[in-house]
């Protein structure tokens, strides 16, 4: 028999395991906070986000050292440290979008066809002083950048002066970037990378090859000063803090149930079998993770730490109950088999929810805590004799329930009842949500000093406010572009916004093109131009040839992309970056006059949809307690009276409302509430449900209390410890758990049973 029940384990066994093999291959763990959010539906906001991945690519190196030492240390970086990270894989290598050769070469090519607003104006009405100026500036030793035949009067040289600059007082020396000042040199190294800046695997090979070199600088130069800036670092931060804390947390975790099993249960066996059921039940969830999702979250498994208290929760009263003989032990089966049920489908019911992480943790969970309830089962009865807790634990426990049956009185479900609503009142008036993700921020403070101060040196980055145009092909979206790019001056003027950047900064329309040939061919004509061509020694003007495609300019990439297929074939997508964005309420309705422009900032719009999700979790917490209650009053106690089955059910529905709403309240006295504390109600829920559902059942009230205790303890030891994270959404979720358990283990051995009230009036 045991040879045919070791092969029955054996076949499901290596079944997970090849699943498990076969979900690890193709599985790509994230870690950025971002991750965690769902996907926005709208398809030209999909378009833009995807069209920013050369972005999320990029990262700058910031370097201040020293007049004396600064030729060193240019020396050094183009010598050593890029070649090594360009021979690496994947390779990191400067980005030639911020280069200025491919710009210079495309104005020479196009020379005389661009003319600042003022120039074009002055050759249209006034030729002799642009005549004047361009003759003094051939006179001068400044370089000319641009083709003299083709421009004779430098109106190309001027634009290209004017242009913005990419990286504000600094002077392009490929590939790098120098200011000086103070006696020191400033340089700026901007580089890229093919790596998912997403990926946890990717983005920390990335930083380690860096961090390998910039430790090789401040080694051969100790005093440089040396800053960072780019996703990628903040995406690796996140995931080395994250398994930090998982690992951090889940040891806590098992070293206090270990302790705790040591001194209740004092047998070695009990504690294989506790491990072994947690082993077990986690390789079967991160088997599920990983079959369902391509791209899990590491944050998913420090919320799956959560298994731990409910693992050890059907654990000890199963193992409780069973020490006290085959009639405790079917007492308890009841209620182990609907509270681990009722469990199990709240966690399903998450799946539906559309916010990847709560998915991730509803199928790690559901499978993870069917397999617990299982083992758990099955196993419990087959073990040899269990010895029964300590007899100090029990003591403890026989007084503890005395107490409380002290406090039983007939008006007692009714008076739990009256607290509940009492308690979700209070909640519900001082309700406050802060659903934006800047929350959600957990890189280490000295790397955000390090991004702050790269924004004050640089003066590149923009807010995360765009303006959106789109049409249906290349030619309209060119001509919306340019609409919108002339109304920016004027939006500055009423307040809307700082500063901008467009494509149209860096070209210009082509009618302000033929406008700038036809000034210059009208005054090849007269006399003025004639003699300005003789002093030049030119005997003719070489003829324009045709206008250049707008693609063909370097950064016409960075402002105009193709929409995909499926979202709009042939169509376009351009965007303007803006910074200092005030007034939002006159930009919308400035933007009614433009259909087919849209203010958008990804941020906002993903706080936007964590308020919508928070929304969804509460109804979904709602829903839950509701079904709870009417399954509770349809399987609990089946042997006692409708009346009385309803009386239970609404005393654990009560008790499970009451500590929700007073840990919601204290959560809210720290920090407004977001997603993450409704994450770890979630918890609180069901677990308050499983002490209602014990304490409800007709199990031994003293069994259950002992499991109760060694379930709160546990449970609040490790999600205490999560409290004291630096990731604010762990911090929050730990918050929760930690005194939503505690209220509930406290709560629930005040549910009242019909036997109790018997007992209570044959007394009297």
């Amino acid at each position: 028999m045991r040879s045919r029940g070791l092969r029955w384990a054996l076949i499901p066994g290596i079944l997970i395991m090849m699943l498990f093999m076969y979900g690890n291959q193709k599985a790509s763990w994230q870690s950025s906070l971002l991750g965690t959010l769902p996907d926005d539906t709208n398809p030209y906001h999909q378009a833009y986000q995807d069209s920013q991945q050369p972005n999320e690519q990029q990262l700058l190196l910031w370097f201040k050292i020293s007049d004396q030492k600064a030729d060193e240390l240019q020396q050094h970086l183009l010598g050593e440290m890029l070649p090594k990270l360009a021979n690496g894989s994947p390779a990191i290598s400067p980005n030639r979008q911020l280069s200025l050769e491919p710009l210079l070469a495309f104005y020479r090519q196009n020379s005389g066809r661009y003319a600042t607003n003022s120039d074009l104006n002055r050759l249209q009405t006034h030729p002799a002083e642009i005549v004047e100026a361009a003759q003094r500036r051939l006179q001068q030793p400044s370089p000319i950048l641009t083709d003299i035949v083709r421009d004779p009067l430098l109106l190309s040289q001027n634009f290209i002066e004017q242009l913005p600059d990419l990286l504000p007082g600094f002077h392009y020396e490929a590939p790098l970037h120098l200011r000086n000042n103070d006696q020191r040199r400033e340089f700026i190294l901007v580089l890229s990378s093919g790596a998912d800046m997403l990926s946890q695997s990717q983005s920390q090979e990335v930083v380690e090859r860096i961090e390998e070199e910039l430790k090789a600088v401040a080694d051969a130069f100790p005093e440089v000063q040396i800053a960072r800036s780019g996703l990628v670092f903040h995406a690796s931060a996140a995931a080395t803090q994250a398994k930090y804390e998982m690992a951090l947390f889940g040891g806590l975790s098992i070293f206090f149930v270990v302790l705790m099993l040591i001194w209740v249960f004092r047998s070695i066996q009990q504690l294989l079998f506790t491990f072994a059921t947690l082993c077990a039940s986690s390789f079967v969830g991160l088997t599920a993770l990983l079959i369902t999702f391509d791209e899990p979250h590491v944050l998913t498994l420090v919320f799956a730490t959560t298994l731990v208290g409910l693992c050890i929760d059907y654990v000890f009263h199963a193992s409780i109950a069973s020490s006290h003989g085959p009639k405790s032990w079917r007492n308890i089966l009841p209620a182990l088999w609907l509270g681990g049920l009722t469990t199990i489908f709240g966690y399903i019911l998450l799946i539906l929810l559309p916010l990847p992480l709560l998915q991730q943790l509803g199928v790690f969970m559901a499978s993870a805590l069917l397999t617990v309830l299982v083992l758990v089962v099955v196993m419990i009865p087959r073990m040899s004799k269990l010895k029964p807790p300590a007899p100090v634990w029990k003591k403890i426990h026989d007084c503890v329930e005395q107490g409380y049956r002290r406090l039983q009185h007939p008006l007692s479900p009714f008076v739990l009842v009256a607290i509940a609503f009492s308690a979700a009142g209070l909640t519900l008036y001082h309700y406050e949500s802060n659903d934006s993700v800047r929350q959600l921020a957990s890189s280490p403070p000295e790397l955000l000093a390090q991004e702050q101060h790269l924004r004050q040196v640089t003066g590149v980055y923009f807010d995360a406010d765009v303006l959106l145009i789109t049409a249906p092909d290349q030619v309209q979206l060119l001509a919306r572009y340019a609409e919108i790019a002339g109304l920016l001056p004027e939006w500055r003027q009423q307040g809307l916004l700082n500063r901008w950047q467009s494509l149209f900064d860096y070209v210009q329309p082509a009618s302000q093109q033929q406008r700038a040939l036809q000034a210059q061919r009208q005054l090849w004509n007269e006399p003025a131009g004639q003699a300005y061509l003789d002093w030049l020694g030119l005997d003719t003007v070489p003829q324009a040839g045709p206008l250049p495609a707008p693609e063909t300019h370097p950064l016409f990439g960075m402002f105009v992309y193709a929409l995909p297929v499926q979202v709009q074939p042939d169509g376009y997508l351009g965007v303007i970056r803006l910074a200092g964005v005030q007034q939002y309420e006159m930009w919308e309705r400035e933007l009614t006059k433009h259909p087919h422009v849209e203010l958008f900032n990804p941020l906002q719009e993903a706080s936007t949809a964590l308020g919508k999700y928070r929304g969804k979790l509460e109804e979904w917490l709602l829903v839950l307690l509701m079904i709870s209650w009417l399954v509770l009053i349809l399987r609990l106690r089946p042997q006692c009276s409708w009346f009385q089955r309803a009386l239970l059910s609404t005393q654990v529905i009560a008790v499970v409302v009451t500590a929700l709403s007073l840990t919601l309240f204290i959560a809210m006295q720290t920090q407004a509430l977001n997603v993450f504390h409704w994450v770890g109600a979630i918890l609180v829920l069901v677990l308050g449900l499983d002490y209602g559902i014990f304490c409800a059942s007709k199990a031994e009230r003293g069994h259950v209390l002992q499991g109760i205790s060694l379930s709160a303890l546990t449970t609040a030891t490790a999600f205490g410890a999560l409290s004291f994270s630096s990731t604010p959404a762990i911090a929050a979720f730990g918050h929760v758990v930690l005194w939503g358990v505690l209220f509930s283990a406290l709560l629930a051995p005040c549910i009242s049973q019909p036997e109790i009230h018997r007992i209570n009036n044959v007394g009297a």
